[in-house]
């Protein structure tokens, strides 16, 4: 999506989201890098309190496939 950054947050800081008031995740979030919170965020990749990085993503398992049941009668 267009103006959307996934952000992590500088090894040992602590940055703060200013619409939740929460701490960004040490893992990461996605962020709205326009607008006026984006100007919040724009702001910390400057000053190095966080970097652009990419989601992690977790590989569903491998499910098997259902085995149909031939019911004689």
């Amino acid at each position: 999506m267009k103006g959307m950054e996934f952000l992590i947050p500088k090894k040992g800081l602590l940055v703060r989201d200013p619409k939740t008031m929460k701490f960004l995740p040490a893992s990461g979030a996605m962020k709205m890098t326009i607008g006026p919170l984006g100007r919040y965020w724009r702001r910390r990749l400057k000053d190095g309190s966080v970097i652009v990085g990419k989601p992690i993503v977790k590989k569903m398992p491998d499910v098997p496939k259902a085995r149909r049941i031939n019911k004689e009668d």
